[in-house]
């Protein structure tokens, strides 16, 4: 039961971080409130000229803190709740959350009427128009019940109305061939090109259009497009096709196709290229696609997004609104893991008469910083229903027809049980003996034993590929079986993983695989961007010794890149991952380590995304409660982007 306290909005706060700090106690004392909290209350009060009330700091704090936690906003009726969550991946006790529950919020209208009377924060009518040029810009934005920091209101509304705007031009429906002056393609010249890479436009036993061709017409004929799908639904293939129809309308209007390809990570981006080109190759061997436009697809580098917008300072980029991108086709891999900042500048840099296709899994995890901006663009209503007053309405297309596993494949039955939430399915799955899903119970020793030794086994062929100098084969072993941790401490969490595949390859290879930092045969992980090397965080290699020395080699567009040790920069061991490392990357075996305790971080889209990181054969390890407790939990991030363009729905 919430602890309800009167408004004080007559007394001046504390002016000192130490006063602000005491303020603040209870929810300090609980980990609640940390240092980055009270130090930005602390900068607020000193710079209003005006008396802060302590229920309008404790707002400011909280606040701040749920953006930490991914969340656009603060809900108010559910800010307990809220910002509790995660405090310590380590697990939180059923007594730490029943003390959280006992912290003192206010009761919410008297809550939501001091914030409106208050000097820090502005008040907004839910129209979602800024401030007028030479307004008083205020640290906090109230919006019905949604309380933000400005700059991630100012975040959620220019994406919005970004989006909005895009939707807003014509779509391309006239014409015979070539592009219209802002770059989208007539529609004519698109279903010649696309029947011409599809290979016909297919139909459902329904007779509608084959999904994957809708979306690629939708991407070549309006401005933003948004393709949505599970792993294995043919999201790559689509891509493919849009690139290759693209590249012939271009071409059969005398014009030069500009392309920027994407991905949040440096992992994914490899990912994307790997899969991008097997498609390419694919189009040329079925006569789809003549050699010189493979050409010039395979010559397209995808790259990351903070790369390709180019980092001018910590918090701003090269290209912005004033500096557009020049690319007339701009595709976005992995868009679950792009956070609502990034959003925002990504839409400012992407020029009006360019075509953008947003691709992703709106069920994975989203971005570890603030937003949900996947889910919240597909929306409750997806593609089913258009009306003029949805923004992507017509826009999302949702793939549902997996291609990656068979149809009895019981990986994807797995997944698709998360994914729907239905616990007593996933145990089923997991409990029917299937030779590609494995569930191994934490007090299962001998389980456990079988699942050390045959990781253990993988990382002795790592090392054993690495000292025979061969940088393929090191590269393959260390990715066919992989421990995936839902937490990195305690049992079954990543640090406890690599201690023991570690040990155990030190013990089976111990005079040469000591040697050096790192060791040979260690596999690597990226953990910071070095543009100077061309390194990006989440890139992975594995340390490789041969006749010419000791290098790190790391996946390239066609033979492994080679790499110093000191060049390597900032890097983890990479025997074991965390389950939001592993975005973007797919695996043999997956083995999937969920915590022995609770943790708010153990969430379904988590589990969903462990599973199908699997291709095809994954093991989870964890308690029929810890299990349960992951897929009855939802992500729930406080967001208002999906309301503003889905109203109403």
């Amino acid at each position: 039961m919430t602890t309800v306290i009167p408004p004080t909005p007559g007394r001046t706060t504390g002016w000192s971080t130490d006063e602000v700090e005491r303020d603040l106690g209870p929810w300090v004392e609980a980990g609640i409130v940390g240092r980055f909290e009270i130090h930005l209350a602390a900068a607020v009060v000193r710079a209003s000229a005006e008396r802060v009330s302590d229920v309008c700091l404790l707002a400011l704090a909280l606040c701040a803190r749920a953006t930490r936690l991914g969340h656009a906003c603060l809900d108010l009726p559910g800010a307990g709740a809220q910002v509790a969550a995660s405090r310590d991946d380590v697990g939180v006790s059923q007594d730490d959350e029943d003390r959280t529950g006992e912290l003192p919020l206010p009761e919410l209208s008297a809550w939501r009427a001091a914030l409106a009377a208050s000097p820090i924060v502005e008040v907004r009518d839910g129209v979602g128009t800024g401030p007028p040029p030479g307004a008083l810009i205020r640290p906090l934005v109230l919006e019905g019940h949604r309380l933000y920091l400005q700059r991630f209101w100012t975040f959620e509304v220019d994406v919005a109305a970004d989006l909005s705007g895009r939707s807003d031009r014509s779509d391309r429906s006239g014409g015979t061939s070539g592009t219209t002056a802002d770059g989208a393609a007539d529609a004519a010249a698109v279903d010649t090109a696309l029947e011409a890479v599809f290979g016909g436009a297919s139909r459902d036993a329904d007779g509608a259009v084959d999904r994957q061709f809708l979306a690629a017409r939708r991407a070549l004929t309006r401005p933003v497009t948004v393709i949505a799908g599970g792993p294995g639904t043919g999201k790559t293939h689509t891509v493919a096709r849009i690139l290759a129809a693209a590249l012939q309308v271009a071409a059969a209007d005398s014009q030069v196709l500009r392309v920027a390809l994407a991905a949040p990570t440096g992992k994914a981006a490899t990912r994307m290229k790997e899969a991008i080109d097997d498609q390419v190759v694919a189009l040329v061997d079925q006569g789809r696609l003549d050699p010189d436009g493979a050409a010039a697809l395979l010559a397209v580098e995808p790259t990351t997004i903070h790369r390709m917008l180019g980092r001018a300072t910590r918090t701003t980029f090269r290209h912005d609104r004033s500096h557009p991108l020049l690319h007339d086709l701009v595709v976005i891999d992995e868009t679950s893991m792009v956070s609502l900042p990034l959003l925002a500048r990504l839409l400012e840099a992407v020029r009006p008469g360019a075509r953008l296709v947003l691709v992703g899994d709106p069920f994975q995890l989203a971005s570890i910083e603030a937003g949900t901006v996947m889910a919240d663009m597909v929306g409750p209503a997806g593609d089913t229903v258009e009306r003029p007053d949805w923004p992507l309405s017509g826009r999302v297309t949702e793939l549902r027809t997996g291609h990656r596993f068979g149809a009895d494949s019981a990986t994807a039955a797995l997944a698709d049980a998360v994914r729907v939430g239905d616990a007593d399915r996933v145990l089923h799955e997991l409990a029917g003996g299937h030779p590609h899903v494995h569930w191994v119970r934490p007090d299962d020793s001998t389980g456990l034993e079988d699942v050390r030794r045959l990781v253990i086994a993988s990382a002795v062929d790592v090392v054993g590929a690495a000292l025979d100098g061969d940088d393929a084969a090191a590269l393959a072993a260390a990715s066919r079986v992989k421990v995936l941790s839902a937490v990195r401490r305690g049992p079954l969490g990543l640090f406890d993983w690599t201690d023991r595949i570690h040990g155990g390859a030190l013990a089976a290879v111990p005079p040469v695989f000591r040697g050096g930092h790192p060791a040979v045969g260690t596999p690597v992980m990226v953990t910071r961007n070095d543009p100077v090397n061309r390194l990006a965080n989440g890139d992975v290699g594995v340390v490789v010794q041969g006749a010419d020395g000791r290098w790190v080699a790391m996946p390239g567009a066609t033979a492994p890149r080679r790499l110093a040790p000191a060049r390597l920069g900032e890097w983890e061991p990479w025997w074991a991952m965390t389950i939001h490392k592993s975005q973007g990357s797919e695996f043999p075996h997956a083995i999937v380590a969920l915590p022995t305790v609770d943790s708010p971080i153990l969430t379904r889209e988590l589990l969903y995304t462990a599973v199908t990181r699997a291709k095809p054969e994954v093991t989870i390890i964890g308690s029929e409660e810890m299990i349960r407790r992951a897929v009855g939990r939802p992500v729930a991030r406080a967001s208002g982007l999906g309301d503003r363009l889905w109203p109403g729905s």
